[in-house]
């Protein structure tokens, strides 16, 4: 990512981070650790790598763990992993994979479990019907995309208020500024980790290397395939990937890659 986009996307996001202090809509706790943890990727951009000395996850950079529960949406996927990665050193933190075989079938639920095993985190997959998202696809409707998403984060997020979380944490990498914390209605503070740190998935994936983990996978889930089996559809879907690429979330090489995965 260019480091003054960079730097833009940090300082908007610290802004957030301190209107909810300002608010007295965050513990003092959570809001040192979480402005502790902006700092070293503000420092990090200053050094313009991600291979600094800075490294937010080294046991010296350790932060005293909050009694606040948190929720990770939970796909296995580079995103969502570094979110909980990062997560469980602020907060008590477990993880919800919200599930159904039209969208993850039983090799991928496998590797799930695997890695959320490996991540020490408490998991639970909680069953969403996508059958009517899915028909509608099949029948050209409407590309699947924003309903499944929306249909995801609404089960995630019932289930962090019926069970009394404090924080929602996604792996949104474009809801940045403002979007990327703030509180909800209901009472509880959605985190959207990777945008909040102005995280790109390169950046990811080397903080994720230094946990031992290494995520590969196709771009897309199984829904998402069927869809893109239809060449207006695939618009849709390289129209995504382009969103990416111009927030520098991911390089060019990497959309150039989804776009191939797409139109095979």
């Amino acid at each position: 990512m260019d480091l003054e986009l960079r730097k833009r996307a940090l300082t908007s996001s610290k802004d957030a981070l301190s209107l909810l202090n300002n608010k007295k809509l965050i513990s003092k706790i959570d809001f040192d650790n979480l402005n502790k943890l902006h700092d070293d990727f503000w420092t990090d951009s200053l050094n313009i790598s991600m291979t600094s000395n800075t490294n937010p996850t080294n046991d010296d950079n350790a932060l005293d763990i909050s009694n606040s529960k948190a929720l990770v949406a939970f796909s296995g996927g580079v995103d969502s992993t570094v979110s909980a990665v990062l997560a469980k050193k602020l907060f008590k933190t477990d993880l919800i994979t919200v599930y159904s075989p039209i969208i993850i079938n039983d090799d991928r639920k496998h590797e799930i479990s695997n890695l959320a095993q490996k991540l020490g985190l408490s998991h639970t997959f909680v069953d969403v019907d996508l059958s009517e998202i899915k028909e509608n696809t099949i029948k050209k409707k409407y590309h699947p995309c924003g309903k499944c998403h929306t249909a995801i984060e609404n089960t995630a997020l019932t289930y962090a208020l019926n069970n009394s979380y404090d924080y929602i944490i996604y792996g949104d990498m474009l809801s940045t500024g403002p979007l990327s914390i703030h509180y909800l209605k209901n009472g509880i503070i959605r985190l959207n980790m990777p945008s909040f740190l102005a995280l790109e998935k390169n950046g990811s994936r080397k903080l994720l290397k230094h946990e031992k983990i290494n995520i590969v996978q196709s771009y897309g889930c199984n829904l998402l395939k069927i869809a893109n089996k239809n060449k207006n559809m695939q618009k849709f879907t390289i129209q995504r990937i382009l969103r990416e690429v111009r927030a520098q979330v991911i390089t060019k090489e990497e959309g150039l890659k989804n776009i191939k995965d797409v139109i095979s």
